[in-house]
């Protein structure tokens, strides 16, 4: 599952959908929270729904304990997750998620997604991020009305597998998580970097070499796009990849190497996992992005920043 729909996107879907009634009817409200990246401390009732509600995790025998005597699962930089709160994560995750086939895999996409909210959490508090206990009470309160009543939010709390404290706690991850999103995407909303550029993809170093000596001899770049390129979408339009941003294309070496290039200078061999690319930029203009582009290029933007996190952090996990 792609990480901005996990952390905001499927927010609303996985939580007042379920909730029924008038919470589900407003699909504008805030008052969201992410099932799948609760890491606060869990109290006793806690872990004791835990063993009411769903089969234990496995425990390793070599997996290390908190001050308290309760297995850790990951260790985040300076922070640590626990058993029961990652436990409490897999089993709403299991409820959203029914018919999994790997249950292995959905347990390790469950820790790596709760790592992540850490290391997100962490970089919010290094940019004064903060969300006050005033616009958590806020939002609950607008939960609870939306919900119908105190009864019918305790209701849906208990249906979802929420303590009150749990609830608040993931909240407070998905508000935090909203401003850090804002902060790293908000340039995109304004006039950004683009570049137009084109490109043949070969399998071979010797193809890609062959293919840029017949270029610096004075061939057509979009002739040989078309007779040698394996990219068959753009190899019909002489290998155009139209104008994109740094962040758009998948593969990171390729645009940053069209974004370090002046108009009409041609670069390569580019290795990736597509194989080797002639690569030539045409143009070069700041322009603004058109709104349906806007989601996916939030998406990546996101995603490499993420990336970026966990590139530079320092995690161990235990399970």
């Amino acid at each position: 599952m792609q990480r901005l729909a996990k952390y905001l996107l499927l927010i609303l879907t996985a939580v007042m959908a379920s909730c029924g009634g008038a919470a589900a009817a407003n699909p504008t409200s805030e008052a969201v929270t992410n099932p799948t990246t609760d890491t606060s401390a869990v109290s006793q009732t806690s872990v004791d729904l835990v063993s009411q509600q769903t089969q234990a995790t496995p425990v390793p025998a070599a997996m290390p304990t908190d001050e308290a005597g309760v297995p850790i699962v990951a260790r985040v930089n300076d922070a640590v997750i626990t058993l029961p709160e990652f436990q409490r994560t897999l089993a709403r995750y299991e409820q959203q998620q029914p018919d999994v086939a790997d249950a292995a895999a959905m347990q390790a996409e469950v820790l790596t997604t709760m790592i992540e909210q850490v290391l997100i959490e962490q970089a919010a508090t290094e940019r004064g991020i903060v969300v006050t206990d005033e616009e958590l009470d806020a939002e609950i309160q607008s939960n609870t009305a939306l919900a119908g009543g105190d009864q019918a939010w305790q209701d849906w709390l208990a249906e979802n597998q929420y303590t009150a404290e749990e609830f608040r706690a993931s909240l407070r991850d998905t508000l935090i998580t909203s401003q850090i999103l804002a902060e790293v995407t908000g340039d995109l909303l304004d006039v950004v970097p683009h570049v137009h550029a084109r490109h043949i993809l070969v399998e071979t170093e010797a193809e890609a070499r062959d293919v840029l000596t017949r270029l610096n001899n004075g061939e057509d770049f979009a002739a040989l796009a078309a007779e040698y390129s394996r990219d068959e979408t753009t190899a019909r339009q002489g290998g155009d990849l139209g104008w994109f941003t740094e962040d758009e294309l998948l593969e990171v070496s390729l645009a940053r190497t069209a974004f370090s290039l002046q108009p009409n200078m041609v670069a390569g061999p580019i290795q990736t996992l597509l194989g080797f690319h002639i690569l030539q930029t045409l143009e070069r203009a700041d322009r603004a992005i058109p709104p349906e582009r806007l989601p996916e290029l939030m998406q990546a933007r996101f995603e490499s920043w993420v990336d970026s996190l966990v590139a530079a952090a320092t995690i161990e996990r235990y399970l």
